[in-house]
């Protein structure tokens, strides 16, 4: 169900357009969901107090200043300074008597929402405070979701979770400082660097290989290997040439001194004993169990 209030004014306080809103059953259950979306323009400087709601707030002050107070903590805010917020703890704000704010909201709640909001405090150094040059593109993120709004359809709460993933997105964006993006950078050549065993792998100097070409960008590869896959580099290429031994095996009629040399196995019997320990059977009959060319 959805309920709309139109635009109103609270006993002179301020102007705003709002929309409240009441999930389905299946947006509750499976996505990110709206509770309350909108904007106001504050015409007379008022305390909002709030605790113990059962959702998330993210709000953008798009014009003036006032004052926002998360548990005990008061910070002076201002144009392009946003929050996101755990609304079951104590937080209020008001603006300033001279230079009245503007401000954008959407409380919301749903799968996961506690997974983000827990992350987004974690790469913004347990502050729920952060700050956007740029409110437009924040505003146009609400106003699409207050647009959601109208409908009363399980498409409408579909598109709405995505905008909302959306809004999070950027927030995400605003945060993510060099310590968080040096750690991508990282993974992404360790990516790489498997990506380059698992071309060199028959090679005998493979692990040779791999430090001159990585070693002068991480200074522990090894180390680092582990850390992104849970496995040793040494495991890792050692299984890429077993993996590769059973596919040639399978779909090759190549005998079984090239398997093991174009394998990166190098060796016939320690082929035969890996596949005895692996498999339970030698290499000859993994062939005639699994080879889809040969006819009995």
């Amino acid at each position: 169900m959805l309920r709309r209030e139109d635009i109103y004014t609270t006993v002179a306080m301020t102007k705003s357009e709002r929309y409240l809103h009441t999930p389905g059953s299946f947006a509750r259950n499976n996505l990110l969901y709206v509770q309350e979306v909108g904007h106001l323009e504050s015409l007379q400087p008022h305390r909002c107090i709030r605790e113990n709601l059962d959702s998330f707030l993210i709000l953008v002050v798009l014009e003036g200043k006032g004052t926002l107070t998360i548990g005990s903590r008061g910070i002076n805010v201002a144009k392009g300074d946003c929050a996101w917020i755990d609304c079951m703890g104590h937080y209020e704000h008001i603006s300033d008597e001279k230079d009245a704010w503007k401000l954008a909201w959407v409380h919301f709640n749903g799968r996961g929402a506690r997974a983000f909001y827990e992350l987004f405090v974690k790469l913004n150094n347990s502050l729920s405070i952060f700050h956007v040059e740029n409110t437009d593109e924040f505003f146009e993120v609400i106003k699409d979701i207050m647009a959601c709004q109208r409908e009363k359809s399980i498409l409408s709460e579909l598109v709405c979770g995505e905008q909302l993933m959306h809004l999070l997105n950027k927030a995400f964006k605003c945060v993510a400082d060099s310590a968080v993006l040096e750690d991508e950078q990282e993974k992404l050549i360790i990516a790489e660097m498997r990506e380059f065993i698992n071309e060199q792998y028959a090679e005998k100097n493979v692990l040779e290989l791999v430090s001159n070409e990585f070693g002068k960008i991480v200074a522990d590869i090894g180390t680092a290997f582990r850390g992104a896959y849970g496995i040793s580099l040494e495991e890792y290429i050692s299984r890429r040439r077993y993996n590769a031994a059973k596919e040639l095996l399978r779909f090759s009629v190549k005998p079984m001194e090239t398997v093991a040399l174009e394998s990166g196995i190098g060796d016939v019997i320690l082929m035969q004993q890996l596949f005895i320990q692996n498999e339970g059977m030698s290499a000859d009959e993994y062939r005639q169990k699994w080879a889809g060319w040969i006819r009995g």
